[in-house]
């Protein structure tokens, strides 16, 4: 991934110049037309990227950033996708507060979920639901004393949510 990106934004930006002077604008033209899109792409990207890494911190701040499928939705329903938000925990419970996509704003009161015990191992985010979650999750699956919990994060982050609710433990932030 860490080369795929400049690799295809320095191919992108050699088609970019090579169509421009098939078109026939002058060499000059073209190599300054190049530059100049490829620096405002670039710092819009840029731009995104920051603004991404800030919103992460201040959720992160608050607790576990995570995803959550809601548990006992009946397929097909909106509350079947995932939703993002933050979790704290406990023994035995996941304190989940959903926030506003793409930024911090909470939404609702929190949910808290009785777990009694993991249904599974850790999961790589396949199928279907690889189009809804960001890419590098793992899936791990609690079960509860009326259905399961699906919950999707960063490996590290479900191994610390996993320790502080199936073990004893100071309550996490």
């Amino acid at each position: 991934m860490t080369v795929v990106f400049p690799l295809a934004a320095l191919l992108a930006t050699a088609a970019v110049l090579l169509i421009l002077r098939a078109n026939g604008t002058p060499w000059q033209m073209a190599v300054f037309f190049t530059l100049f899109n490829s620096l405002w792409w670039f710092g819009l990207l840029y731009l995104y990227l920051r603004r991404d890494q800030t919103r992460k911190s201040a959720l992160e701040k608050q607790g576990t950033l995570v995803y959550l499928r809601y548990p006992g939705t009946r397929p097909g329903s909106l509350q079947e996708r995932w939703a993002g938000g933050i979790a704290a925990s406990r023994p035995g419970k996941i304190l989940f507060q959903e926030v506003m996509s793409g930024t911090d704003v909470t939404l609702g009161l929190p949910t808290e979920i009785d777990v009694l015990d993991r249904a599974g191992p850790p999961r790589p985010v396949t199928g279907d639901v690889a189009h809804q979650l960001p890419p590098g999750l793992k899936v791990l699956t609690f079960a509860m004393a009326h259905g399961t919990v699906e919950i999707a994060a960063e490996p590290s982050a479900l191994a610390t949510l996993e320790q502080h609710v199936l073990q004893s433990g100071p309550m996490a932030s």
